[in-house]
């Protein structure tokens, strides 16, 4: 069974203030379809600091993250 993770970038600020970090999701997904949805439940729920929070994930396979452990 394959299992999936959220990996990818928070980004905060606008402009030469942004800052941005390397992130990943603790939970475990057993699916892309359930990693996906989780993903749009995050963006949902911070779409209120649409101008100061940008958000780029993607849903991984957990032995691609393997290979670079």
């Amino acid at each position: 069974m394959l299992k999936w993770f959220l990996v990818g970038w928070v980004c905060i600020g606008e402009g030469v203030d942004q800052k941005c970090v390397r992130m990943a999701s603790s939970i475990i997904h057993p699916s892309l379809e359930e990693c996906q949805q989780f993903y749009g439940t995050v963006q949902e729920e911070l779409q209120d600091l649409d101008n100061h929070v940008d958000l780029n994930f993607h849903c991984v396979q957990a032995t691609i993250l393997e290979d670079y452990l």
